[in-house]
């Protein structure tokens, strides 16, 4: 993530901690791999304000599919950090680790946030086509044609 740009090196008087939780995988407990990094804000939560937005949970997105032959999905997985963090919160994002304080320039999953911001973004870049051939429910996009599989 250093290397990638998503996250930096910050002296900041936020340090929200690191949590490590064990995957669903076969791998030994010792393997890095085995685990899930992940910032533990709660406490930034707890104070955080942002605008709500409506998220469409997968029930609704199920319910308002069509009959369709084909039904490709894409995974939106680091979608988040896709989404730049205004300059003004970045230094709120600092979590501590053995190695020195970091904070994210891109926007991290776990921030409460995150969801109804990535979910606006979405829904405003794909808005002539969402309803028509394209649901999207935060992390999963569903293509929708009655014959065949176009490309976007």
């Amino acid at each position: 993530m250093l290397r990638d740009g998503t996250i930096c090196p910050i002296n900041s008087p936020y340090a929200s901690p690191v949590v490590l939780t064990r995957k669903k995988n076969d791998l030994p407990p010792d393997s890095p791999e085995a685990y899930r990094f992940a910032i533990y804000y709660r406490k930034l939560n707890g104070i955080t304000k942002y605008p709500r937005y409506p998220l469409l949970v997968i029930d609704d997105l199920l319910t308002n599919i069509p009959h369709t032959n084909v039904m490709p999905t894409l995974d939106l997985r680091s979608g988040y950090f896709q989404l730049a963090i205004s300059p003004r919160d970045i230094e709120k994002t600092a979590f501590i680790t053995r190695n020195g304080t970091f904070a994210f320039l891109r926007m991290p999953f776990g921030l409460s946030g995150a969801a109804p911001n990535f979910q606006r973004a979405i829904d405003i870049i794909l808005k002539p086509v969402i309803g028509r051939f394209v649901l999207v429910c935060i992390w999963m996009m569903l293509l929708l044609h009655h014959h065949r599989l176009k490309t976007i």
